[in-house]
């Protein structure tokens, strides 16, 4: 229910759970980082996975076929813009959290 009611709002960001932002944040920084723990991440937060896959399905990233995998969609942007994803995300407040 919760989500239907954020499809009449189309323009208040989805709720997000900064730990898990900065967990994210602190495993790009480790060198030897795992891509599917940062893909198990972002599955777990509904608002990094819809903010990686509508990126990872515009014009710029989208190639031949749209994608519903998280895998495919963070393969397809690369680490860099996968972090600026999350970056940008943890940075803009959610209006639960202006409430």
């Amino acid at each position: 229910m919760e989500i239907l009611s954020h499809c009449n709002r189309p323009n208040e960001p989805l709720p997000m759970d900064t730990t898990m932002a900065v967990q994210l944040l602190d495993l790009f920084r480790d060198p030897d980082h795992d891509v599917d723990r940062i893909v198990e991440f972002i599955s777990q937060d509904r608002r990094l996975a819809t903010e990686t896959l509508k990126r990872c399905n515009s014009a710029v990233f989208r190639g031949a076929e749209r994608t519903t995998d998280i895998f495919e969609a963070v393969s397809r942007l690369g680490f860099y813009e996968v972090y600026d994803i999350i970056a940008s995300a943890a940075d803009k407040p959610t209006a639960a959290a202006s409430n």
